[in-house]
């Protein structure tokens, strides 16, 4: 509980130079809301007002949906609540869950961000719109789940959700000025705050600077060790022969230009997913024999500015510096990583007539993430069903560092590493398992040659590293390699 109070007061301190605005103040400062005051003073007097009841409505709305899909339509056992848990509520104490690793780190996220895109399409503010994510994820823990209420799940829809639900949000205020059923399809809220409510809104255009979506074929190789362990308990090597990935990249408004009080006037949004074939081994779920044929990954990484402020160190530099918030979700075969970690930054270009170099630097700290637990991924300490769970909760560090160099004639190389301190802290349901630590290191190599404007090839190594140091058990290292080989079209 303390955890979760303090995760949630950080990112009220964050936000809260935008609590005393009004609606018309927020829209007209707000470029996702509308273009300019003269644009804000078009629309009617309905639409310039705030409706926090239309935002809590949205809210309360998509949870009797979902509620009632999963009761009805699926069954669920842990769906079927009654007048004992409505009646009760406040009886029941919040704890650690063991659910699936996509569930609690992608679809909770999700599903708040259909709370909190509810309350911005009602024309409330970021602070507003969060205290109506907290409202909704509050409903769903107490009233809506059997279960106990979640701590993770109370973080992760509502941290989790601001950084998902706002970048949604501009994305489908953006996408809605060229083809409105992506508006819809990326803020399904808009069906409600838009088509029934008539909250008519503008819609900007021009801000994504970068959009770009590619396919890429590669392989990828693991090695393990754990010290004064037998070799033959364990595999020492995992070979992935291939896999074919697809991605996009995002990035919305100019990382080195921008001069901002208002969160996520610009973000980076990296989003890539494949299949391929497995490793011959697996972890402890219920297909196993599918996990020892299939490779997986679904990653996706975010960084998006809360404030910022443009420095002026030299001629033909362009340089900002603040606050941000990373969210980053890594699901592999091999591996698991999230975090949520508000952060300072620098960033700097430096322009020149043929080429550009670029290089950021992210330093943040983990209010809530999760790594998996090496023991239990490959199944060398048996649990009962009850307490089993692949990864552990930690807390601790984050550090991001981007090189870009950019040239006309030799095209486009990067380097990007993400680097994790993971501390896993007591009583969070692996009893089997101690405290420790996690360091994380990804390191991506990449050179992306022009073949026309628009398309583009190269060539990606990735090397991830990890040591595993937890009380009372042998200390675990591994490495992954893998090498993509890709092609890329550019949308912008």
């Amino acid at each position: 509980m303390k955890r979760t109070f303090f995760t949630l007061l950080t990112l009220l301190v964050f936000l809260s130079g935008l609590s005393g605005q009004t609606a018309s103040e927020t829209n007209a400062s707000d470029p996702a809301v509308s273009l300019s005051v003269q644009q804000d003073a078009e629309l009617d007097e309905w639409s310039r007002q705030k409706h926090p009841w239309i935002g809590i409505s949205g809210a309360i709305g998509f949870n009797i949906l979902l509620a009632s899909w999963n009761r009805w339509a699926i069954g669920s056992a842990w769906a079927k609540t009654g007048p004992d848990e409505w009646l009760h509520f406040y009886e029941r104490r919040l704890t650690w869950d063991r659910d699936w690793y996509w569930t609690n780190y992608v679809l909770h996220p999700y599903q708040g961000s259909m709370y909190y895109m509810s309350a911005r399409g009602a024309n409330l503010n970021r602070l507003e719109s969060f205290g109506v994510n907290v409202l909704g994820s509050s409903i769903w823990e107490f009233f809506c789940e059997k279960n106990a209420p979640s701590i993770n799940d109370m973080v992760y829809t509502t941290v989790g959700s601001f950084c998902m639900g706002e970048m949604l949000f501009r994305l489908s205020q953006e996408v809605s000025s060229h083809e409105p059923f992506f508006g819809y399809f990326i803020n399904p809220q808009r069906v409600w705050t838009q088509k029934v409510c008539k909250i008519q809104q503008k819609s900007t255009s021009g801000r994504i600077t970068r959009f770009d979506a590619g396919l890429s074929l590669g392989n990828v190789r693991a090695f393990a060790h754990i010290n004064n362990v037998d070799t033959s308990k364990y595999p020492t090597k995992e070979i992935y022969p291939y896999f074919l990935m697809g991605n996009t990249h995002i990035v919305y408004r100019d990382p080195f230009t921008i001069d901002t009080n208002t969160p996520y006037d610009q973000f980076d949004l990296y989003i890539q997913a494949g299949a391929g074939k497995g490793s011959g081994y697996n972890g402890s779920c219920a297909m196993e024999a599918i996990d020892r044929q299939l490779f997986y990954e679904i990653r996706i990484f975010s960084d998006g500015v809360l404030r910022s402020r443009q420095l002026q160190l030299g001629e033909n530099k362009d340089c900002t510096a603040g606050f941000g918030m990373i969210y980053d979700f890594d699901w592999h075969s091999y591996y698991m990583i999230s975090t949520l970690a508000p952060s300072v930054f620098f960033k700097r270009r430096a322009n020149y007539e043929q080429d550009k170099i670029e290089w950021q630097l992210h330093l943040g700290a983990i209010l809530l993430g999760t790594t998996d637990y090496y023991y239990l991924h490959r199944k060398l300490i048996p649990q009962a069903a009850e307490t089993t769970r692949l990864y552990n909760h930690n807390i601790g560090a984050e550090n991001i560092i981007k090189f870009k160099y950019d040239s006309k004639k030799a095209g486009v190389f990067t380097i990007d590493f993400r680097g994790y301190a993971m501390y896993s802290f007591f009583n969070q349901l692996q009893k089997s398992t101690q405290t420790g630590w996690d360091f994380i290191g990804l390191l991506t190599t990449s050179w992306d040659y022009p073949i026309t404007k628009k398309i583009s090839v190269g060539v990606t190594d990735e090397v991830l590293g990890k040591i595993e140091l937890i009380n009372d058990m042998n200390d675990v290292r591994y490495i992954l390699n893998t090498i993509r080989f890709f092609g890329r079209y550019h949308f912008k």
